[in-house]
């Protein structure tokens, strides 16, 4: 009898482990299903956001190159804009603006353009009479050019407002030229010049690096030759060893830059002063420089170097600040006559001659074709940065472009730099 209970007891207690372990395994089961479930979810749901990502880049890129084609149709019309305003004399009724690229007085925004026409977000800023001059019809068109999702913006930069470093390449560092000093030791002593501002030497000196070290190290580069370049036509050995005392593994490039952020590859160049003065910088253009759209320190060295270049000014103390912002202000005022091509440079040298003579009491330089003031100066915008940018959600692309117009058919435009980020 009792052999028959503990038989039954043992049957019962095996029964509930089977039990147990069956209970153990589904709700192992369960937990391994339900794992897989939110895995599945979550690699599910981080696919489809970087999906969506994705696709909102891909179309805040195509944003972004329509901002592009929206520039070069302003750069075209601002050639036919000149054309017209040359041929009709229009200038002076213009003014300042008359030599001012539509681009940079209208630059693309579709977000202003919704904000203007369509009272999205931004309006609530926009002036009441703006907003009264929009009609009815004029909302639709916008709606309907308007009709997609995202936003692009653009602006143009007129590259020969800036100082170029690749003016460097093609001068010879060798030729003669009696007591003065050659084109390229010119061109070194005007960026040493710019470079040597009294708000730029404490950078320098923190950082113990020599102005003439660093614009010498980057003329060097630029040329073709392939030795250490002083003044004066002294060499100073291969410049390759430069680059080997600092353990840079990579050659001397002898040639134009092709980007100007290549120029931190220059022994001397580092961002900590670089980066706030590239503003002031191009690879791009003749070297001659665009004063009316220039910074004003920009404008200053230029006037520098006319005074240096020019022997028989009367004497003028450029190193007053009174001075110096009267004769910047006499180039403004000659920008500001509205002339075009060589009527707005003769303007300029007319009323910085006039400002010359009166602080000096002297006659300076007028002429447009022998060695005055407009030998340094350009009219004409030929190369222009465009900064433009599409945006899709929380996605924005950035695309810089530089482009040559120098030729009178947009379709023979040479794309110079084209980057995406």
């Amino acid at each position: 009898m009792l052999k028959n209970i503990l038989k039954v007891n043992s049957g019962i207690t095996n029964l509930k482990s089977q039990n147990g372990i069956a209970l153990i395994m589904v709700l192992g089961a369960i937990v391994i299903i339900s794992a897989m479930a939110i895995e599945f979810a979550y690699n599910t749901n981080v696919n489809y956001h970087l999906a969506k990502n994705n696709l909102d880049r891909l179309k805040a890129e195509y944003l972004a190159k329509s901002a592009f084609r929206f520039m070069q149709v302003e750069l075209k019309f601002d050639r036919l804009f000149r054309q017209v305003v040359q041929s009709q004399n229009l200038a002076q009724f213009l003014g300042s603006t008359a030599n001012v690229p539509l681009c940079k007085q209208f630059p693309i925004s579709t977000a202003l353009i919704r904000a203007v026409f369509m009272g999205d977000k931004g309006s609530e800023a926009l002036p009441d009479e703006l907003k009264k001059m929009v009609s009815i019809s004029q909302q639709e068109e916008a709606g309907e050019f308007l009709s997609f999702e995202g936003d692009f913006d653009g602006e143009c930069i007129d590259e020969s407002t800036k100082l170029n470093l690749n003016a460097f390449y093609g001068l010879n560092p060798l030729q003669k030229v009696g007591e003065g000093y050659n084109a390229y030791d010119r061109l070194k002593l005007d960026i040493q010049r710019f470079l040597s501002a009294e708000e730029y030497k404490e950078t320098f000196e923190d950082l113990n690096i020599k102005v003439t070290e660093v614009v010498r190290n980057i003329a060097d580069w630029v040329d073709t030759n392939e030795v250490i370049n002083e003044l004066k036509g002294v060499e100073a050995g291969s410049e390759i060893s430069i680059y080997d005392h600092i353990g840079a593994q990579y050659p001397v490039k002898n040639s134009k830059l092709i980007s100007l952020d290549e120029v931190f590859l220059i022994d001397g160049v580092h961002d900590s002063w670089f980066n706030p003065l590239k503003k002031y910088f191009t690879i791009y253009g003749d070297g001659l420089v665009n004063v009316c759209g220039a910074e004003d320190v920009v404008i200053q060295n230029v006037i520098v170097k006319y005074f240096e270049m020019t022997p028989n000014l009367p004497p003028i103390r450029l190193d007053d600040a009174e001075t110096m912002a009267k004769l910047v202000s006499a180039v403004k005022d000659g920008c500001n006559m509205g002339g075009i091509g060589n009527q707005l440079r003769q303007q300029i040298v007319t009323s910085l001659n006039a400002a010359i003579g009166s602080i000096g009491g002297g006659e300076a330089q007028t002429d447009v074709g022998g060695s005055g003031f407009a030998n340094y100066i350009s009219s004409e915008p030929r190369f222009f940065s465009l900064l433009l940018t599409g945006m899709v959600g929380d996605i924005a692309v950035k695309i810089k472009a530089v482009i040559d117009v120098k030729s009178g058919n947009p379709a023979q435009w040479r794309l110079l730099y084209w980057r995406i980020y």
